[in-house]
């Protein structure tokens, strides 16, 4: 089976600073602490990898309940803050989304957002009904276990995936080495804080300035036999 995988922020829509604000939240309310998050430095890490990380420089020791806590607290604070955080689609994704729907292409998401706040984010964007199965920030610390996670909810529902007719589309490099390390040709687009360039670098197997250049992104996957007539 050929499924298409979309990673969130700065891939299909705009990032989120009230998505961190929510974090700086939780920690105050559980831990009594005013965590900082340098957002430059964690482009591309999951929110379970985030969260461990931020506890560990701040001397805090979390289990998995403690864990799930957070989550909690993350996503209740997300919720409340929905009114302040200005979530754009991109250019161009909602065409290549649509069209993909056309087509019947299995679409999932795998994503460093925690899975609440994923899906509020994709809802806000009106993206949520374009998928089906996905992969989440709070399942795993790397990339390519949780593209795993997501490909077997996907072949329990649908049956086998082919990794090698799959295609992850990122904006970072830890998406594109996520991808590779999970055997999946990777597309990497520029409309995060990454150039083509270097995602290229990275190891993308193709890369585009963003999902508006709807022509070249099928042209991409039509090179696979993926079928596409524009």
């Amino acid at each position: 089976m050929r499924t298409m995988i979309f990673d969130i922020d700065k891939t299909l829509l705009t990032g989120s600073h009230c998505h961190f604000y929510s974090f700086k939240q939780a920690f105050r309310d559980l831990f009594d602490v005013e965590i900082e998050i340098d957002i430059g430095s964690i482009q591309g890490m999951t929110d379970r990898e985030i969260i461990f990380r931020t506890a560990r420089r701040y001397g805090l020791e979390i289990d998995d309940g403690v864990f799930s806590e957070i989550v909690d607290s993350i996503s209740c604070h997300y919720l409340e803050n929905l009114e302040r955080d200005r979530i754009t689609p991109l250019e161009g994704a909602g065409v290549v989304l649509e069209k993909l729907h056309e087509m019947n292409v299995p679409l999932g998401v795998v994503t460093g957002n925690i899975e609440p706040v994923a899906w509020l984010k994709l809802q806000q964007a009106g993206f949520s009904e374009y998928f089906s199965y996905g992969g989440f920030g709070n399942e795993g610390c790397r990339r390519s276990s949780i593209i795993r996670v997501a490909l077997e909810r996907l072949a329990a529902r649908e049956g086998p995936v082919n990794p090698s007719e799959t295609f992850i589309v990122g904006d970072t490099p830890r998406d594109i080495a996520g991808g590779r390390e999970a055997g999946l040709r990777t597309i990497g687009v520029a409309t995060g804080d990454f150039t083509c360039a270097e995602l290229k670098s990275a190891g993308a197997d193709h890369v585009l300035e963003g999902l508006h250049d709807v022509e070249g992104f099928f042209e991409i996957i039509s090179a696979y036999g993926a079928g596409v007539s524009l």
